[in-house]
């Protein structure tokens, strides 16, 4: 039998004919772009007619990328073969099923499309009788093992646990938009819906900062687009707005600094998206959640551009989008991030009225200043590491430190560090309760923002623990690290 991997496709199986072809070749070029960033050289995809097949010799080191391709429903790591008759492929099912079923219940789904001489039920019933002698019986309901079988034609596929994807669209089939990022919780975790609806996202961040603060998002940016965005290299605009800030802390009135700071973000962002062709600009505003997006509020941001505006998070909690930040991993380091969101001391306006809005005065030189000093990135942002992290005395007192790899197992193989242990990052969460509270755990992926979630995951329990990035650590830790090749796993 030969391994492979059965994808199905969610909303783009509800398109008509006419268009579905089109979504279809999209969600090819994604996979396609999917596998080559995972280093995956042999490789055949083969569609069934609305089911595609991916064959492909080590299914499971591609699970995690698979995960987080838009466009994917869900998937099962399955085993592929072809058969004559009712009776040859009852046979492998036997030699596929048998070993796994053994003393447990069990269940048999069958799924068939073309014509045969059998029905989906009776084949259900068929190998659930050739494999009944060896397990523990049928259990229709909750099973310990799904055996599902697809007949397509004359092939089979067989496999007994489904995972799921991110759904939603393929990349780039809903256009290009431009995203106001901060780095901070919520505009990653806007980035990441519309990524998965298939949005082609470009990045702006407005500079309030000093030099540290880009670095702080770039860190944030970098993972953000190297796990969620295919087909496609986004690109980041960022944008110095120091003396914009220091005009508004200057001449508004303190109770409009707020809706002044987002009338320029939105005028800047109007701005470059229709430089960068954009259709539209998004933000992770949420309503009600600070005094500038109010409905009343928002409502007068309206009229001060002409694009529209996507919020993909318009109607979440803040609770909510900080636990869909730690399910994407960003929220140990966006909350690195500092924001420069308060200019205001005391009450803030959060109904506007025209009288009020007269008061702020003409910001369209500052804004244009801001917009001309801009620089633009295509692909990863450059940053700097940071010097090297350090446990106290006390904590160092007794506790030996063990370097652990999180990045992807191909990651792993290709470049491997010299670390006590690999486990990539998905099973690092599934494992947290293995780790100690008398050890000191440093853990490594590419940008430092996978490990430092995992480190903040592990500190809430009371472990001692840190993320870096691959380059911190071959800088700082190396030598401290035993000089050895690891497996992945």
């Amino acid at each position: 039998m030969e391994p492979c991997i059965l994808l199905r496709y969610g909303e783009i199986g509800l398109k008509s004919k006419r268009t579905r072809g089109h979504f279809e070749s999209l969600y090819v070029k994604a996979l396609e772009d999917a596998l080559r960033k995972q280093g995956v050289k042999q490789w055949k995809l083969k569609n069934y007619g609305g089911r595609f097949v991916l064959f492909t010799a080590e299914p499971e080191k591609i699970t995690d990328i698979l995960q987080r391709l838009p466009g994917i429903q869900s998937f099962s790591v399955a085993k592929y073969c072809s058969f004559s008759d009712k009776k040859d492929v009852l046979e492998k099912v036997y030699a596929y099923a048998a070993p796994l079923i053994t003393g447990k219940t069990f269940c048999v789904r069958v799924r068939r499309v073309g014509n045969h001489t059998f029905t989906s039920q009776e084949l259900e019933q068929e190998a659930g009788a050739v494999l009944y002698p060896h397990s523990a019986g049928v259990q229709l309901q909750k099973p310990e093992v799904l055996l599902s079988l697809e007949v397509r034609g004359q092939d089979a596929f067989f496999s007994t646990k489904t995972l799921f994807g991110l759904g939603g669209l393929p990349p780039t089939s809903s256009g290009k938009v431009l995203l106001l990022f901060s780095g901070g919780i919520d505009s990653p975790v806007a980035a990441y819906h519309l990524l998965k609806r298939g949005c082609q996202v470009d990045f702006l961040f407005i500079n309030l900062l000093e030099e540290k603060a880009l670095n702080d998002v770039a860190r944030v940016y970098n993972y953000l687009i190297s796990q969620y965005a295919f087909s496609y290299t986004p690109r980041c605009f960022v944008v110095p707005a120091r003396k914009l800030v220091e005009k508004i802390r200057k001449d508004v009135p303190q109770r409009l600094r707020q809706l002044a700071l987002k009338t320029c973000f939105y005028k800047i962002g109007e701005q470059l998206a229709k430089k960068d062709g954009a259709l539209a600009i998004a933000t992770g505003e949420a309503l009600s959640q600070k005094s500038t997006q109010t409905l009343e509020s928002l409502q007068f941001l309206e009229q001060v551009k002409t694009l529209p505006v996507l919020r993909p998070l318009l109607s979440f909690d803040k609770i909510e989008i900080t636990q869909l930040a730690q399910k994407i991993g960003t929220l140990a380091a966006s909350e690195k991030v500092k924001e420069y969101c308060n200019l205001s001391e005391g009450p803030v306006v959060t109904k506007p009225n025209i009288a009020l809005l007269q008061k702020i005065p003409d910001l369209t030189m500052e804004i244009q200043e801001a917009v001309t000093a801009q620089q633009s990135f295509t692909g990863f942002l450059p940053f700097e590491e940071e010097e090297p992290i350090s446990f106290s005395a006390e904590q160092e007192s007794g506790q030996e430190l063990i370097c652990v790899d999180v990045r992807p197992q191909h990651q792993q193989e290709a470049a491997p560090l010299p670390t006590e242990l690999s486990k990539p990052y998905p099973f690092v969460l599934e494992e947290l309760d293995a780790f100690q509270k008398d050890k000191r755990y440093l853990f490594i992926c590419d940008f430092g923002v996978q490990s430092e979630q995992v480190a903040f995951l592990l500190r809430k329990k009371g472990i001692t623990a840190a993320g870096i990035s691959v380059p911190h650590f071959l800088k700082y830790f190396q030598k401290a690290a035993p000089q050895q090749q690891t497996a992945g796993g």
